[in-house]
């Protein structure tokens, strides 16, 4: 299963592919070619043990505000979500059909940030979806107003479920 994440480094827009097939983790950036990777925690906070193509090496994140740093091998990155996310990776909503917002991965419903009778804006996070560990935002494609919230706080949820229904503001 793939997820997108799009970001930006040095105010330059990225898009990350994380393409997750049975125990096999590829991270591909932009146009480059994929590069397999191995994760893990280390008990402690933030820091991540990573083998990138049989490398071994560390990652520290932490969250600075809305945007993350992110320590590799001693360079220093600052991320921001791109397109109007907050400060996970933000997916889902474009494809789905006007009034409804399903779940582009299959993860389990961490955050639920919206309810019946909240008016939402396009790309704004309505759900967070957690899957491999990772954070993901559920936007908005459209404004409107929520009627229905299918999704429940620690319950898991499959691609394409269906988490929020909205009805959409007239064209």
């Amino acid at each position: 299963m793939a997820t997108r994440h799009r970001f930006q480094v040095d105010g330059q827009p990225h898009t990350v592919m994380v393409d997750e097939s049975g125990d096999r983790l590829a991270v591909t950036v932009d146009d480059a070619p994929p590069v397999e990777v191995d994760v893990t925690t280390s008990g402690i906070p933030g820091l991540f043990s990573i083998i990138r193509n049989g490398v071994p090496s560390r990652a520290y994140v932490a969250r600075e505000g809305r945007n993350l740093r992110v320590v590799v091998d001693g360079r220093t990155f600052l991320l921001a979500t791109a397109g109007g996310g907050r400060e996970r990776g933000a997916s889902g909503g474009a494809s789905d059909p006007l009034g409804k917002i399903t779940a582009p991965l299959a993860g389990v419903a961490v955050e639920i940030r919206v309810a019946v009778g909240d008016r939402i804006e396009p790309r704004q996070a309505v759900v967070v979806v957690e899957a491999m560990k990772m954070q993901n935002e559920v936007q908005a494609p459209h404004g409107g107003v929520v009627t229905v919230v299918h999704a429940q706080h620690g319950v898991r949820v499959e691609k394409g479920e269906l988490l929020v229904e909205y009805a959409p503001d007239e064209a």
